[in-house]
């Protein structure tokens, strides 16, 4: 196994579990400010990259953060008490990450805190939020061991690497294609999904004509993608970061490699759209956000007014449905009793069991059918089925995919 996946796994491992009802999570978008308050703030933090190379994500669930909380804040709080927002950037760093969110535990009094979309940071904010039983809501991390199996303060929100692999290789199959390469990066969430998307594809009877790893840093891609090129893949799954991304569809399309392009997630950065310029045109997106909802157009309406246009990604939705949950549970009589008694032990802990017993709740990501659901051996949110939607590349833009013209060729 991979050292820097060995110590993804040996951060979260070895811990058990304990354990509400279920609820439903309201979408409130008004943000209007309200300047009389208990004295017991009830503080909610955010960690995460704000200025590395996943700074794109990371402001973005601060923004959707923002305003879930200011929506509750104008309507007077939680029974009383203002919800206060404590920012972190953790960048790309392990050990900034363990500091900063002691300092939330410690310094902050924090209750809960919300952040995670690089892999390696995020597994050391699980191990130091499982040591000091902080309540910790990861968002688009994707390696499957951070929930599998559980630890008692860790929940996420964004699906693993497993089921974007179920959701690529299911699309894959139904459309008829029998041949896919595989290309990724040497980054734990490009090894990972690039594993399971392997393992998916056989266990569904297709063919891995080729499966390549390259460096992070490498300019020059040209080995891998000929290889590909040589064994004519009807299809070609991309797992990258935004940049190297990036150069993968630039140089798949300069050795014009003649089969249809599928890229993860991280497709969904603006970056890595900006890097691939007209050579991302037709590559096809997995997202997790249905544009058709009327709740989700509502949202990003809002979205849009107070930060600026944005395309409707899980970052943005994962981190607002996280708030809003982190919101619904900091209501409930035993966290509140704890605060209210300066109990921040008592109301961390009455937090994590309240989240195990929630149920199921809808969110932002998901089709209209799709439900989160977290229990007592149930920290991974996001179901299995009917979570992902397609989008493709247009102009640098993500927009709907045109899925009829996405057929063998043969």
């Amino acid at each position: 196994m991979n050292q820097t996946l060995k110590f993804l796994k040996q951060a979260v491992d070895g811990r058990l579990i304990k354990v509400f009802g279920s609820c439903a999570v309201a979408f409130a978008i008004s943000a209007l400010p309200l300047t009389t308050f208990a004295a017991n703030d009830i503080v909610l933090g955010l960690l995460d990259d704000m200025s590395s190379v996943a700074a794109e994500t990371g402001q973005d669930a601060l923004h959707a953060m923002q305003i879930a909380i200011d929506a509750v804040n104008s309507r007077g709080g939680i029974k009383g008490h203002a919800v206060r927002l404590v920012s972190y950037d953790g960048k790309q760093d392990p050990q900034l990450t363990s500091t900063l969110l002691t300092r939330f535990a410690e310094e902050d009094t924090g209750l809960a805190l919300i952040g995670g979309n690089p892999a390696v940071p995020t597994a050391a904010a699980i191990r130091t939020a499982n040591e000091l039983k902080l309540p910790y809501f990861s968002l688009s991390a994707a390696s499957d061991v951070f929930t599998n199996p559980s630890t008692p303060y860790h929940f996420r929100f964004g699906p693993a690497n497993s089921q974007d692999a179920i959701a690529v290789t299911n699309f894959i199959a139904e459309r008829g294609f029998k041949r896919v390469a595989i290309i990724n990066n040497s980054l734990p969430y490009g090894l990972d999904g690039g594993g399971a998307v392997s393992r998916a594809l056989k266990a569904k009877g297709l063919e891995v004509v080729a499966h390549e790893t390259y460096d992070t840093n490498a300019t020059d891609l040209s080995p891998q993608v000929l290889k590909i090129k040589a064994a004519t893949p009807e299809v070609v799954v991309i797992w990258p970061y935004p940049a190297d991304g990036g150069r993968v569809l630039r140089t798949l399309a300069q050795y014009k490699v003649d089969a249809f392009r599928v890229v993860a997630r991280i497709a969904l950065y603006e970056t890595m759209r900006k890097i691939a310029a007209e050579t991302g045109d037709g590559a096809l997106v997995t997202n997790t956000v249905d544009v058709t909802r009327p709740d989700v157009q509502a949202f990003f309406k809002t979205f849009a007014a107070r930060w600026g246009e944005k395309p409707p990604t899980m970052y943005i939705a994962m981190a607002y449905d996280a708030a809003m949950v982190a919101i619904e549970v900091a209501g409930q009589p035993e966290v509140l009793a704890a605060i209210d008694k300066n109990d921040i032990p008592g109301a961390r802990a009455a937090f994590k069991d309240a989240v195990e017993r929630i149920g199921k709740f809808k969110g932002l990501q998901g089709r209209a059918s799709a439900s989160y659901q977290f229990g007592p051996q149930q920290h991974q949110g996001p179901p299995d089925k009917d979570w992902f939607v397609w989008m493709e590349i247009k102009d640098t833009k993500i927009i709907n995919a045109d899925l009829s013209r996405v057929n063998p060729k043969r």
